[in-house]
């Protein structure tokens, strides 16, 4: 396995079948590290490989796998989550996509320039996975039992309750 290119052209012959890996860190992913807290780690390991498909298309294929630090949106405390991710995407080469493949594909369109740039791959399929409302676990379950208790994490009254109470009557 040889180090990850900072850009290559996938059509070339000389790119199928190769395998490539690399370590990235903060500074090497700046859009995810803008989203990432400060205090916290961005560590991330790639393996990617061009291979050629059934129907004579070139995928991109791999496995990214990493720890990055989040903000708890319950507590608003700081928590490490651990992914793993196996992309398989279709490159979109100047001649378009080949006939017979399948609407759910995933496509990664290359530039104007016909290069594939796989850091900027790695930070969009990580950007793309990052959760929605990250949580630790201990806040998960805190909140599945307010919620199954009947306390709701609420005080008084139904707030539904309180906006039929206002609406008039004709």
């Amino acid at each position: 396995m040889s180090r990850l290119p900072v850009s290559l052209d996938p059509f070339q012959p000389r790119a199928l079948d190769q395998q490539w890996q690399a370590d990235f860190g903060r500074r090497d992913l700046p859009r995810l590290s803008a989203v990432v807290p400060e205090a916290t780690p961005v560590d991330v390991h790639v393996q990617l490989g061009l291979v050629r498909g059934l129907l004579g298309e070139t995928r991109l294929q791999g496995r990214i796998t990493g720890e990055l630090g989040q903000e708890c949106q319950r507590c608003l405390g700081l928590m490490s989550w651990t992914f793993s991710l196996e992309p398989d995407v279709v490159v979109a080469g100047p001649g378009g996509l080949p006939e017979g493949l399948g609407r759910g594909q995933d496509v990664l369109e290359l530039d104007e320039d016909g290069l594939l740039r796989p850091a900027e791959f790695v930070e969009e399929e990580i950007l793309l996975a990052l959760p929605l409302s990250p949580r630790h676990r201990e806040c998960v379950e805190q909140l599945q039992r307010e919620f199954e208790s009947g306390t709701g994490g609420g005080q008084g009254e139904n707030p539904f309750a309180a906006l039929k109470k206002l609406r008039r009557s004709p």
